[in-house]
């Protein structure tokens, strides 16, 4: 017995406490690893909804982006057409004055021929010379006349 008390003396003053000492060193470690993987586990919940938001607000700037380059595609169509139908108007325009222009000239040229002709016929009629210069303004008159 004296050996067992001994002994039990020797393993509770040289072996039990470095052993204790593990134990409670291993069970910190454990502890501490428990609280890291729980600091992890929220750091990774964190970093999730952070993603998300980063996510969601990629979404919105690229919406933002389609829209505005969609806003400037329609503006630029409008303008497109704006310029389009003033180019049209122009060239009518243009047209429109050429083809004036041109009906002014074929009256004029239509008046030239036709006091020519009455002046030949007149010049028949009557069997004499008549001059252009002395019955000028009677032919102006029945010109007028005759653009009534």
């Amino acid at each position: 017995m004296i050996a067992f008390g001994l002994f039990v003396w020797f393993c509770w003053k040289f072996v039990w406490p470095p052993l204790l000492a593990a134990m409670e060193e291993r069970a910190e470690k454990i502890e501490q690893g428990l609280k890291d993987s729980e600091e992890s586990a929220k750091k990774i919940l964190d970093a999730e909804e952070q993603s998300k938001e980063m996510l969601a607000e990629a979404k919105k700037e690229a919406k933002k982006i389609m829209d505005n380059a969609k806003n400037q595609s329609e503006k630029i169509v409008e303008e497109s057409k704006n310029k389009a139908s003033e180019e049209k108007d122009r060239i009518v325009g243009a047209a429109q004055s050429e083809i004036e222009k041109e009906v002014v000239n074929a009256k004029k040229t239509l008046e030239k021929d036709f006091a020519s002709s009455v002046m030949a016929a007149v010049k028949k009629i009557v069997a004499k010379e008549v001059s252009m210069s002395s019955y000028q303004d009677t032919v102006d008159k029945s010109l007028d006349d005759f653009r009534k």
